[in-house]
């Protein structure tokens, strides 16, 4: 068990390290210490500083993108991880888009999925197969195959099923 370095009577359960202008400072200290001494354990701000969110290059970049209907802005969002409105979805599209790929390696979910969107989700990844055939088709100037998967797509945009 070590002691706190600031009061020196409690237990250490906070560890904090500072580096300011490349001096690295550490801490151990209990909870009451880091809280007089300004220490926040807040776990927004711990992401987004892992992250690098609050990167120089992107706050001069979003600084003036603004919600048009709850007035938040893109440094306001980067600060709390935190979304004002519906709108602000729309709003932050693309900062969203970046974050969730930094997070997670990508901005598609391709993990499991409730088992009531299995078909629609098997559905849709075939249709985006059989437009990408479907572009293979017309590029190489083969219309009837085409027409063929034209058809198809169709079929399974409107329910029903693919017999192929």
């Amino acid at each position: 068990m070590a002691l706190c370095q600031i009061c020196k009577k409690r237990e250490a359960t906070v560890y904090f390290t500072q580096i300011i202008n490349g001096q690295k400072t550490d801490l151990l200290v209990c909870k009451q210490c880091a809280g007089a001494q300004g220490v926040k354990l807040d776990l927004n701000s711990l992401l987004t500083g892992l992250l690098g969110i609050h990167n120089e290059e992107e706050k001069m970049n979003v600084a003036v993108t603004r919600c048009d209907r709850c007035g938040m802005t893109a440094e306001e969002f980067n600060q709390t991880g935190r979304i004002g409105c519906a709108r602000c979805y729309e709003v932050f599209y693309e900062p969203l888009q970046a974050l969730l790929t930094r997070i997670h390696g990508n901005a598609i979910h391709r993990g499991k999925t409730p088992k009531s969107y299995e078909r629609q989700q098997a559905v849709d990844v075939k249709i985006e197969k059989l437009k990408q055939q479907l572009n293979e088709c017309i590029r190489t100037e083969n219309y009837e195959r085409a027409a063929q998967i034209r058809d198809q797509i169709r079929l399974l945009e409107k329910g029903g099923s693919n017999h192929e």
